[in-house]
């Protein structure tokens, strides 16, 4: 896992905007999977001649989303033993969770008042229709981490916050419980907001 400082430094390179994901710039940038250091991804990048923005985006997502399910199993979470399974990272209680991160969708519907159950499960809904086509999409139990910005993903301290809260709160009243394509559901919605 990339260091902290390296993942918080990479948001300097980062253009807010970036094209949509392709195939062809996906396999370019899959390398930036099997490596931690934020500096040699840029070197690769400008030696292959590869969008360092494009690279960057997807090294930063990847590292994020690392990082919050260390902070699940930092927590309590215990992580799946298979790293390559693809609907389960952890189990909480027992019970086995994929975790999406990602920043607010900009295709849903603003300012949605997100403390409160139907709306998010308005948003639950969305994502599992919306998002993580072809072979990772799934309608198994699912916790989306879902932050306002591309910065709040890098805002550990607040994500680990907002995690304990959550393993709290489903500790004392159990998982919310969602019907999907037909199917009964554990999923939830972990609001990760901007704190300046």
């Amino acid at each position: 896992m990339a260091s902290e400082e390296d993942i918080k430094r990479a948001l300097s390179y980062i253009s807010q905007q970036w094209q949509r994901q392709n195939d062809e710039l996906d396999k370019l940038t899959r390398f930036v999977y099997e490596i931690d250091n934020l500096d040699f991804i840029i070197t690769i990048c400008k030696k292959k001649d590869i969008d360092l923005n494009y690279a960057l985006h997807r090294w930063y997502n990847f590292q994020c989303a690392r990082y919050h399910e260390f902070l699940f199993c930092k927590n309590g979470a215990v992580k799946e033993e298979n790293p390559k399974h693809l609907t389960i990272d952890f189990y909480i209680k027992n019970v086995p969770f994929d975790l999406k991160t990602s920043v607010y969708p900009k295709n849903f519907e603003q300012n949605l008042d997100l403390s409160l159950r139907e709306n998010k499960n308005k948003l639950i809904r969305w994502l599992y229709e919306n998002q993580s086509s072809q072979s990772r999409q799934h309608f198994e139990n699912r916790l989306f981490a879902v932050c306002q910005t591309l910065e709040s993903k890098s805002d550990f301290e607040a994500v680990e916050q907002k995690i304990k809260t959550f393993l709290d709160f489903s500790n004392k009243n159990g998982f919310n419980k969602i019907e999907i394509n037909n199917r009964l559901i554990f999923s939830d919605i972990i609001w990760i907001k901007n704190r300046k």
